[in-house]
């Protein structure tokens, strides 16, 4: 990493944070921030986007925005705990019915509960926060212990390949087990703030841990993976018999397989062989610019810049990449995270080199960040003036110097 690349980074997205923030208004009882600068997402709270700009925010000593995007959120709640991933402040929700806040809630709450000790808002919310994740648990159960989206644009991942290609509701995804089990520390961890009891949710972290690994790991490929319902196996490779070599062997190695070394969720023994074989493999997901989305060696990969493959619709624009190949900032956030967790914190430091270096080339060529990156040429692809999780970029170096600017798993220092 440049060091005066970091500072260019570093300011540029202290300035972008001025201009992001929102008032209370209209439908939103707080404070809330834009995902954009521009015209692009500019209306709204985006579930997975603001949770990690009120990261960014908590570094900064503003640790209350983690707090109003609860509250914002929860105002919305339903009776039954759902809570609408995407809302206006004018409109309110969305208008994709079933589309559930994207499991960080919890952790969310417990990150602001150790970065603030806010413990008040935290009881308010606690019920709340119960009734979101019940949701989760019941809403999207699955067989063998698993989860599985109801669609695969509500993981965030808007088109990733096992969930665009295949049948709804045949697919068992790593990335929801993972978070979950996230969420279930996290709230165990909230509960037990409060003098409650965790437990329940402890031994449901447990139970989701070992299905993930009893069920999702690859045992030949070296990756947890989907799982098919239909042929009750992996979904690693095009797997029907016709193919030799390595045609089709490598077509489903996708980015939902990265949550489990992020969330913890992957042995220590089988992580290694995973980051060693795939992660770090340019072949794979190590791009010199940050992580693909989709392994290199996939048919399916490619970089185009169709922003937002549509959801419904017209098979023919479905190998326009969105989470299909290109580089996104959050997936590096992940995997840096967790090369850490398993014991690569060199690799760590070089990918958020890496990707200071990418904003670095981006600002110097356009005056912005966009919202992902050619993984071959580094060129940004879509969404002019993007902030949302963009905004972690710069502080990945200062958690490799080892100054971990936010605890990101109280649960964990908790033990």
């Amino acid at each position: 990493m440049n060091v005066s690349n970091y500072e260019k980074v570093h300011h540029f997205i202290l300035e972008l944070m001025k201009q992001i923030k929102v008032p209370a208004q209209g439908l939103f009882p707080y404070p809330s921030l834009r995902t954009t600068s521009g015209q692009f997402y500019s209306a709204g709270i985006f579930s997975w986007d603001t949770h990690h700009m009120t990261l960014r925010f908590a570094m900064e000593h503003e640790p209350e925005y983690m707090k109003y995007f609860l509250m914002n959120m929860f105002s919305f709640q339903r009776s039954s705990g759902f809570v609408p991933c995407c809302v206006s402040s004018v409109n309110g929700p969305g208008a994709a019915s079933g589309f559930h806040a994207q499991p960080f809630l919890a952790q969310n709450a417990a990150v602001y509960l150790a970065a603030d000790g806010d413990l008040e808002s935290i009881r308010i919310l606690c019920k709340k926060l119960d009734a979101y994740l019940q949701y989760w648990l019941k809403s999207s159960a699955a067989p063998f212990g698993l989860f599985r989206w109801h669609e695969t644009w509500m993981s965030g991942f808007d088109n990733e390949i096992t969930g665009t290609l295949f049948q709804p509701d045949t697919i068992l995804p790593p990335d929801l087990p993972s978070l979950l089990f996230l969420e279930c520390r996290a709230m165990a961890y909230l509960l037990r703030k409060l003098d409650l009891d965790g437990s329940m949710y402890d031994r449901k972290a447990d139970e989701i841990r070992e299905a993930v690994n009893r069920t999702l790991w690859d045992e030949e490929m070296e990756i947890y993976t989907a799982f098919n319902l239909v042929t009750m196996k992996p979904q690693t490779s095009w797997s029907d018999g016709t193919l030799t070599g390595n045609v089709g062997k490598y077509a489903y190695i996708s980015c939902p397989s990265l949550l489990t070394l992020f969330s913890g969720t992957a042995t220590a023994e089988r992580a290694e062989r995973m980051i060693r074989r795939y992660v770090l493999s340019p072949d794979h997901f190590r791009s010199r610019f940050g992580i693909r989305s989709l392994s290199k060696s996939s048919e399916y990969y490619n970089n185009a810049r169709w922003g937002n493959p549509p959801r419904f619709g017209d098979h023919r624009r479905l190998t326009n990449s969105n989470w299909q190949g290109p580089v996104w900032i959050p997936l590096t956030w992940f995997v840096f995270h967790g090369l850490r967790r398993y014991g690569f914190a060199e690799d760590a430091g070089r990918l958020a080199g890496d990707t200071v270096d990418l904003i670095a080339g981006e600002i110097d060529r356009i005056g912005f960040m966009r919202e992902n990156f050619h993984a071959e040429t580094g060129e940004g692809l879509y969404a002019d003036n993007f902030a949302s999780w963009n905004l972690l970029c710069d502080v990945m170096p200062l958690y490799s110097e080892g100054k971990d600017p936010l605890l990101l798993f109280p649960w964990e220092n908790a033990e």
